[in-house]
C-alpha cells in the first residue's frame, strides 16, 4: 500500500509517493510563477491547480495500490470562487501587505487584546479577515459575486474531491477561528463580511474529506476510491513529519523563512504571547497547540549573500563541482565572528512584527572576508530564534529538544552554529521533504493503515546527527548575544 503527500508552496506544489514501510517510492514538482511588486503577492489559483495536477501526474506513474492522499499549504491565503466554482480572485499571499489599514479597523472593532485571546493571533495584514475586507472595499461588485471562500490546501481539496472542508490549523491562520471553541466566531464573521456558509467547515486536521472524483482521478492516474485527507499550515505538517510529538518539543524550518513550531499541551495564556505576536494555533492531538517563531529572513540571507557579494565565489565553487554553500561551509572558521547581522533584509517576525525594519551587517573592516559575512548571517539568524526562544521561556512555553529540517538542516555548520548559540541540542532529520513526509503520515493514519500517529512517526520519522552545544565558544556567543540585543532599536534610531 502506498500514500501520498502534496506540499503546495507560493512557487511550485511537490508531490512524495511512500510505501506504508516508509520508502519514498517517487516524488515530483512543478513549479508556477507568481505576480510580486508594490506590495502586491499573488499566485492564479488555475496556476497552482496546474501545477499540483502536473507533479501528482508525474509522481504516481507507474505506481498501484495508493489508498490516500493528504495535502499541506501555504496559509492565510485565499480564493475567492463564483457560482459556477471558478476563480475570482489569485491567492493573495501572506507577504501581501494589503489589508493593514483593514487589520487595524478590526483592532479597533474588537480589541486589540481581546480579539487576539479569542483567535490565537494578533491582527495584521498577514491575515486572511482584513485581505477579505481589503477585497470588499475595492472590489465590492466581485466580492458580491464570490459563493465560496476557500483557504490554501482547501482549494486543492475542492478540486480533487468537491469537499468544501478546511482544517483547524489553516482555519486558525484566517483571524475568523475562535480556537479554544474551534470554530468561526460569528461576530468577526459579520464585521468582515462573510458567511458560515461561504466558508469551508473546519475539521480536525488530517480528517477524510471525501473520496476523489472519478474524472478527476483518471486525469491524475490514480485509483478511483483513494481518499482525500485534509493536511494542515505547512509549518504543522512539517513538525509532524518530524516527530514533534511531545511537550518541549520543537522544529526549526529553514527555508526562505526560518519557523521555529513549538509543541505545548494545553492552551497557553496568550496574554503572556500577545506583545510578540505569536500564534496560537490547534495542532493534530487532542488538546495540544503549537506556536510559530519566525523570522521573515532564513536561507534567503544566504542567497542574497550569494547573489549580492559572492559571484566570484559562485564560479571558484562551480570550477569544483560544488555548490556556492559547500564551498564556503568548507572554507570558513570554526570560531564565533565579532561581525553582527540583524536579518530584517525583508522585515521583522516575531516578536517585533515590524514590516519596516531594514537589516544591518555592523562590524566590518577592511580586513573582513566574505566567510566571514557568511557566517555572520548565520549566527545573526540564530541570535533573532534565541531571543524569540527567551520571549517565548517566559511565557511558560519552554523548548527543550530541537530537530532541523528544511534547506538551512543540509549545513552541518549552520547546526552547530545554533546550537552553540541557543545551548539546545538540535538534531537533523536528514531529509528536506518533512511537509510531504507529515502529509504520508496523516494519510496513513486516515486510511487506517497506522493506528496512531506515533506509529506512524517510528516508520517514516529518521533522526540525523545531533549536535551538542560546545561550552567553549559559549562565552563569546553570550557576549555578541547581548550586543545583539541592541541591534534593532540601534538601527531603527537612525533608519
Amino acid at each position: 500500500m502506498a500514500v501520498v503527500g502534496i506540499d503546495i508552496g507560493a512557487t511550485g506544489s511537490k508531490c512524495c509517493v511512500y510505501s506504508e514501510e516508509g520508502m519514498l517510492l517517487a516524488e515530483a514538482y512543478e513549479g508556477y510563477q507568481g505576480i510580486s511588486g508594490d506590495g502586491i503577492y499573488e499566485v492564479a489559483a488555475d496556476q497552482v491547480w496546474e501545477g499540483t495536477k502536473c507533479a501528482v501526474k508525474r509522481a504516481v506513474n507507474g505506481i498501484s495500490d495508493i489508498r490516500a492522499v493528504a495535502l499541506t499549504s501555504f496559509g492565510e491565503s485565499f480564493v475567492l470562487l463564483d457560482e459556477e466554482d471558478r476563480p475570482l480572485t489569485s491567492f493573495m499571499l501572506y507577504s501581501d501587505n494589503r489589508g493593514a489599514e483593514e487589520s487595524l479597523e478590526l483592532q479597533r472593532q474588537f480589541g486589540a487584546k481581546a480579539f487576539s485571546q479569542l483567535m490565537g493571533i494578533k491582527p495584521s495584514s498577514m491575515m486572511s479577515a482584513p485581505k477579505l475586507m481589503w477585497v470588499k472595499k475595492h472590489y465590492p461588485d466581485l466580492f458580491a459575486r464570490t459563493k465560496r471562500v476557500l483557504f490554501g490546501a482547501d482549494y486543492i481539496i475542492y478540486c480533487l474531491c468537491g469537499a468544501y472542508v478546511t482544517d483547524y490549523t489553516l482555519a486558525a491562520r484566517t483571524a475568523m477561528f475562535d480556537v479554544h471553541k474551534m470554530d468561526w466566531n460569528d461576530k468577526v464573521l459579520k464585521f468582515v463580511g462573510v458567511s458560515r456558509e461561504q466558508l469551508p467547515k473546519p475539521l480536525p486536521t488530517g480528517s477524510a474529506a471525501g473520496r476523489i472524483g472519478r474524472e478527476t482521478a483518471k486525469e491524475l492516474g490514480l485509483p478511483r476510491d483513494v481518499l482525500v485527507v485534509t493536511g494542515c499550515h505547512d509549518q504543522v505538517s512539517a513538525a509532524i513529519g518530524t516527530g514533534i510529538l511531545k511537550p518541549g518539543m520543537a522544529i526549526d524550518s529553514v527555508g526562505s523563512l526560518e519557523c521555529i513550531t513549538s509543541f505545548y499541551e494545553g492552551c497557553p495564556e496568550y496574554l503572556s504571547l500577545y506583545q510578540g505576536g505569536y500564534a496560537i494555533v490547534p495542532y493534530v492531538l487532542p488538546g495540544a497547540y503549537v506556536t510559530y517563531a519566525f523570522s521573515l529572513t532564513g536561507g534567503s540571507l544566504l542567497r542574497w549573500c550569494r547573489e549580492q557579494i559572492g559571484k566570484q565565489e559562485q564560479e571558484l565553487a562551480a570550477r569544483q563541482g560544488k555548490s556556492f554553500y559547500q564551498y564556503l561551509d568548507e572554507r570558513m572558521t570554526d570560531a564565533p565572528t565579532d561581525l553582527l547581522v540583524l536579518p530584517h533584509f525583508t522585515g521583522a517576525g516575531t516578536p517585533y512584527m515590524d514590516s519596516e525594519s531594514r537589516g544591518a551587517v555592523v562590524g566590518l573592516t577592511t580586513e573582513t572576508s566574505l566567510e566571514e559575512i557568511y557566517r555572520a548571517m548565520m549566527e545573526g539568524s540564530t541570535y533573532e530564534m534565541r531571543y524569540n526562544l527567551e520571549r517565548l521561556s517566559e511565557g511558560g512555553l519552554h523548548v527543550k529538544e530541537l530537530r532541523a529540517t528544511g534547506g538551512g538542516s543540509q549545513s552541518a555548520q549552520w547546526l552547530q552554529i545554533k546550537a552553540d548559540i541557543l545551548n539546545i541540542p538540535i538534531t537533523s532529520q536528514g531529509d528536506y521533504r518533512a511537509g510531504g513526509i507529515g502529509c504520508a503520515m496523516l494519510a496513513g493514519k486516515a486510511a487506517g493503515i497506522f493506528g496512531s500517529l506515533e506509529e506512524a512517526a517510528e516508520i517514516f520519522v529518521k533522526q540525523g546527527r545531533t549536535y551538542e552545544p560546545r561550552q567553549q565558544v559559549q562565552e563569546q556567543y553570550n557576549r555578541n548575544y547581548e550586543r545583539y540585543r541592541n541591534l534593532y532599536q540601534a538601527v531603527k534610531m537612525v533608519l
